[in-house]
C-alpha cells in the first residue's frame, strides 16, 4: 500500500515539505469558488481556473524561483506559463471526468495522505494556519488532497494502466530493432603524448618526433599495464597522464583518425610506433578489445520497459486530453 500510495502522491502533483516556512505543499488545486477580485485565466465548464491556480503550477515547474527573488526570469516566464496554464486545464479535465464517471477516492489512501501532509508541520496549530492562508480553510485544503488523488486515480487507470508493456512485446521489439541494441568493437587504450605547439614549424615538430621516438624503446620495455603507466605519468604531456594514460575502453569515432586506425588493428599487449596526429606524437598500449556484439535481452528488458512505457504514456495522456476536450468545454482568454 505504502509504495502504490506514494506512485499516487507522485501522480497527483503533491510535493510535501518540511513545512509551511519552506516551499509550500502543493496539490494539483481548484478551488470550489472563485476569490472575489481573483483573475481567472481558463474556465472548463464554467469552472474557473485563477491566477493563482497558474501561479502554483509554475511554481512547480520552477521551484528555483526563491533563488531568483521569488520571480521567474524573464527568458522562462511565457513558456512556463503556458506549461502551467496546459498542465490545470488538464488536471480540472481529469478531475471532472473522474467526477461524471462518479469516482472516489478510497478513504484509506487519503487518511494516509493526509497523514503524511500534518506530518510535515511541527504542530497541528501551524498546519491549520497554513492550510487557512493558501487554500481559505483547512477544509478545502484537504479537498484538494482529495481532488489531487482523484486525478492520479484516472491517470493511472486512463494513461499508466494502458501503457503496460508485456514482455512478449518488449521480445518483438527487441527482436525487430535488433541494430538499436548492438555494441561496437571497443578496444581498451592507453597513450603517452607529445604535444606539438601550436603553429610549430617543421623543425618543431621534428624535434617533438625525435622526442617520441627516443621514448619509444622504454615503452616498448614495459610488460605491464601498471609500467606502461608509470611511464606515461612521468613522460605525457595530455590530460590522461594523471590517469596513468588510461583512456579505458573506447569506439570507433573517438579517437584521432591516425590513432584509431591503428588502435583497431593491434592485438591485446601490443605497442604501437610513434603515430603522428595534427596536436601531438602518440604511443599507444592495447590492454583488451571487445568485438561488437548485441546486448542480451536480459540486460536491457528493464530499461527498455521503461522506454517503452514512457512513449506509449505520453502518446496515451495526447489521446486521452483529445478525447476530454471534446467533452468537456475549455474556454481560455
Amino acid at each position: 500500500m505504502k509504495a502504490s500510495l506514494l506512485g499516487l502522491i507522485l501522480a497527483a502533483g503533491l510535493a510535501l515539505t518540511a513545512g509551511a516556512q519552506t516551499t509550500p505543499l502543493v496539490a494539483s488545486h481548484q478551488p470550489v469558488v472563485v476569490p472575489v477580485g481573483m483573475p481567472v485565466v481558463a474556465r472548463v465548464n464554467g469552472v474557473g481556473l485563477t491566477q493563482r491556480d497558474l501561479q502554483r503550477e509554475v511554481q512547480k515547474l520552477f521551484p528555483y524561483a526563491g533563488v531568483h527573488g521569488n520571480r521567474v526570469p524573464g527568458a522562462y516566464q511565457t513558456d512556463l506559463n503556458q506549461k502551467a496554464l496546459a498542465q490545470i486545464v488538464f488536471d480540472e479535465l481529469v478531475h471532472q471526468e473522474a467526477l461524471r464517471r462518479k469516482m472516489a477516492v478510497p478513504r484509506e489512501t487519503f487518511v494516509d495522505v493526509l497523514q503524511q501532509a500534518k506530518g510535515r508541520f511541527p504542530t497541528q496549530q501551524e498546519y491549520e494556519a497554513y492550510a487557512t492562508q493558501e487554500y481559505g480553510s483547512v477544509k478545502g485544503f484537504e479537498n484538494q488532497i482529495r481532488r489531487a488523488l482523484l486525478i492520479a486515480l484516472l491517470l493511472d487507470k486512463e494513461i499508466t494502466q494502458k501503457a503496460r508493456v508485456s514482455t512478449v512485446e518488449l521480445q518483438r521489439f527487441y527482436e525487430e530493432n535488433k541494430g538499436r541494441f548492438l555494441k561496437p568493437e571497443n578496444v581498451w587504450i592507453q597513450s603517452i603524448s607529445l604535444n606539438v605547439p601550436s603553429g610549430a614549424t617543421a623543425s618543431q615538430r621534428a624535434y617533438v618526433r625525435k622526442r617520441a621516438e627516443d621514448l619509444l624503446p622504454q615503452a616498448r620495455s614495459t610488460r605491464t599495464f601498471a609500467e606502461f603507466g608509470q611511464l606515461a605519468e612521468r613522460f605525457s604531456e595530455d590530460d590522461w597522464r594523471i590517469m596513468l594514460g588510461d583512456h579505458k575502453w573506447v569506439h570507433r569515432g573517438r579517437l584521432p583518425n591516425a590513432v584509431e586506425n591503428v588502435a583497431f588493428r593491434m592485438k591485446e599487449g601490443e605497442i604501437s610506433d610513434v603515430l603522428e596526429t595534427s596536436q601531438a606524437f602518440v604511443i599507444i598500449r592495447i590492454n583488451g578489445r571487445q568485438p561488437q556484439r548485441r546486448t542480451p535481452f536480459s540486460e536491457v528488458r528493464d530499461a527498455l520497459r521503461e522506454d517503452l512505457e514512457k512513449a506509449k504514456q505520453k502518446d496515451r495522456r495526447t489521446q486521452f486530453e483529445q478525447q476530454l476536450r471534446r467533452t468537456f468545454k475549455v474556454e481560455q482568454p
